[in-house]
This record gives structure tokens, sequence and C-alpha cells, in this order.
């Protein structure tokens, strides 16, 4: 598969008209499906399962002009015009502080006490009050049973200016956080039983289904699924929750399992970019390399990815990887040259861009929580999975804008992509 160049998608940063021939795409892309991207759409055949034709869906430069002039003279553009002034007074009204807790998802695994944290405890609540935060992720030591999961969520979402990201990896297989607790969504096999099997109409099915599940207990996102491409048998974190070896069925299953998720209403969140299928270790632990060049990343390792840009997937996951063929220096959560020279500009992507968790030790081993925040924001990331200290990460952004080291017009690109994601997914109205 060839990379795509940018082209008009391409941009360094989100300015006003920027921002509007972003949503102006995104709306697009709805209409053509049938709703809105994470609403309900129709599907026709296997292709539109999973990888979509680019031929016949992919926006093109020529084919989102000829849209912009349809849709002028129609009443869809009162829908952008509105996204557009909602999107701007909620960032104009908001204090740096705020701004700096809107790029944040942290975890909240336990109380003050250190007990599992099933109910809102005071501690948290402070927290969340204070940060503002994005959103959150749940993990099994948030998880009980259904009510419980239900009423945790709303009393998060209760406490939330903004309303909140709530994120849970479920991906199947060994890593289920609800399915293992015996939480009322569908056991999903591994992703590497599906892969084998073929049928992506049964990956979309079973995404649908899980999705619904989900959208019941209260949760909008899921971080899944796996886009990584296992051609390494010796690679501890990643094994059967990869799709398969097949770059080009990898990137068909994702997305037809990304599909499944957005049509019941969860956001998917396609990982780990740009690719952690072939390491000998685990990023939790320490520092990983993946030392090929960029003739075999494209051929091999970036094609899902492309192919989930190509249909329009609204949030990818970074890795913690060092990528010598792009950067010597910082691993790929870090990197300007891998998420804004590689990501945003060379592949296209204009979604939002979430960090591996920055708690892991790839991370923590070499950086503290300020400098990582700082530097996954400098290189073009937009929100901050996890930092170990999520007040330090709030107040070391909020410096770093203040005496000049991180440019504010980073941090409200950002923020914008966050927001426009919220409203996307019918958080914000």
């Amino acid at each position: 598969m060839k990379i795509i160049p940018g082209g008009n998608h391409r941009r360094k940063e989100m300015g006003g008209k920027q921002l509007q021939h972003w949503i102006l795409a995104a709306l697009v892309f709805s209409l053509l499906m049938t709703g809105g991207l994470i609403g309900c759409r129709k599907h026709n055949d296997v292709d539109q399962l999973g990888a979509r034709d680019t031929e016949t869906e992919s926006i093109n430069e020529d084919g989102l002009e000829q849209s912009q002039k349809e849709l002028e003279e129609s009443p869809a553009v009162d829908l952008i015009d509105e996204a557009m002034k909602k999107i701007n007074e909620l960032t104009a009204a908001m204090s740096l502080e705020e701004k700096a807790g809107q790029v944040i998802m942290p975890a909240f695994r336990q109380t003050a006490e250190g007990t599992l944290l099933h109910r809102l405890d005071e501690f948290t609540r402070d927290m969340l009050l204070e940060i503002q935060p994005a959103g959150v992720i749940l993990f099994s030591e948030n998880i009980d049973h259904d009510s419980q999961v239900k009423l945790l969520i709303e009393a998060l979402q209760a406490k939330a200016t903004v309303p909140l990201l709530v994120s849970v990896d479920e991906e199947g297989g060994r890593v289920s956080r609800l399915g293992a607790k015996g939480i009322s969504v569908p056991r999903l096999p591994a992703a590497g039983v599906f892969g084998e099997s073929g049928d992506v109409k049964m990956v979309y099915e079973a995404g649908l289904e899980l999705g619904k599940a989900m959208k019941m207990l209260g949760f909008n996102m899921n971080m899944a699924p796996v886009a990584d491409v296992n051609t390494n048998p010796l690679n501890p974190v990643i094994g059967d929750r990869s799709f398969g070896s097949d770059p080009v069925e990898v990137g068909r299953m994702a997305v037809s399992m990304a599909n499944g998720l957005m049509d019941a209403g969860i956001i998917p969140v396609l990982k780990h970019f740009p690719g952690h299928g072939d390491t000998h270790q685990d990023t939790h632990q320490g520092a990983v390399s993946l030392p090929h060049d960029q003739e075999r990343l494209v051929s091999i390792e970036l094609i899902p990815f492309q192919r989930g840009i190509e249909a329009g997937l609204p949030v990818i996951m970074t890795a913690h990887l060092h990528v010598p063929a792009y950067d010597n220096a910082f691993p790929a959560t870090l990197s300007p040259a891998v998420l804004t020279g590689l990501l945003r500009e060379t592949l296209g992507f204009e979604g939002v861009i979430m960090t591996d968790a920055l708690d892991m030790q790839a991370i923590t081993d070499e950086w503290s929580t300020g400098e990582a925040v700082i530097l996954a924001l400098a290189a073009g990331a937009d929100l901050l999975l996890m930092p170990p200290e999520p007040l330090v990460a709030r107040d070391a952004i909020v410096t770093a804008v203040t005496n000049g080291e991180l440019p504010q017009e980073r941090l409200d690109a950002a923020v914008e992509r966050v927001l426009l994601l919220k409203w996307e997914a019918g958080l914000i109205n």
C-alpha cells in the first residue's frame, strides 16, 4: 500500500479555517454514511464493514470540494457553524487551568485509603473538581458488578463541567477489564481468533454488540481495536491481541471492529502507532526499539493505521517505541517527527492523537511527569493518558504555556480536537 501524502488534510495546528475544514470533512463523511461519526450507519457489503474502497468512499480533494459546494446550499452548513461556535465559545471561556485539564485522562484505581475505588470517594471527587479532566479510564479495580459500574460512571460525570470521555480496555481475549469480571458484556475471543476466521462481518457484529453493552453501562470510549501486525512470535505484549500477520487483513479487521463500536455509540481507539507487533520487549517495563527502516514500516506496520485513517476513525493511540527510522532521540509518543511529521503530515490524520499510558516504564524511567506531558504535547499529542501525577501534569502544562515553553496555540489545538471529538460523540450538544 502506498502512503498517501496529506494534501489538503495536512496541517500542523488547527486554526479557525482548518477546524472548519475538518468539521466539514467529518460531516460529509457522516452524511455519506447516513449517520453521525459515532452513530448509526448502513453497511451493504463486507468491504464496507472492513476497510472501505478508497476509490469510492475516501474523501479526496476533488470530492471534498464538490461536497463543500453542495453543503453551502444546504441546511447542513448551519450545523457546522453551530459546532464551530460552540467549540470556540467553550475554548474561549476556559481558563488556562481548565484547558490543561481537557488534555488529561487519568485513572483513579484506588481511594485515598488504598482500597479499590468502586464508589466516588471524597479524594477522587476533589481531584476531578480540581483538574476537570477530558475523561477517565476505568480498570478492573473499579469494576465489581453492573449497577456499581453504572453508578460510578454517573457519579464521575456529575462532577464534570464538560462531559467526560469514559473509557476502558475491552479488547477481548486476555485484555478484558469488563468481561473478566462478569459484567454484562459479550466476552469476546482474542483478536487473533477473529483474524484466523477472516470474517469481517462477524468482527463488525462483535464490535456492535460489545459497544451496545458498554453504552448501557455508561461508557463512551473503548481502548480498542489493536492495529499492530503480529510478525514476531516472541513478542511478549501483543501476540494474539493482534488480528494477525497480514497487514492488509489486520487493517480490514481493525476497521470492521471499530465500525461496530461506532455504530453502537462507542468511540474506538486504534492502537499502538506506529506499530508494536514486531518488538522483543514490553514498554510497560522499559525502553523498546522498532529498528526497521522506513520502507519496511510503510509496507507492514503503517498499513493498518493508513486504513483506519482512510476510514475516518477518530482516535489513534501512540506507542512508547523508539523508531530510529524517524527519530533517534525520542520514543514515538514524545517525537514531533513521528506524531506531527509522520502521522499528521504524511498520513494525513486529523483526529485526536492519544498517548499510551504515561505511567509505563518506557516513559517514567527517563522523564518526570511534567517533562513527559510537555514533550508529548509539543510533539503533537492531544490527549495524555494516565500521567502518574495528574495534578502535577496539569500544573506543568500551565507553567509551560505561561513561560512560553509550550505555545498557547498548541494547547488550544489539542483542546479543540478533544472538544470536537466530544461533539461528534454527542457529548456536547
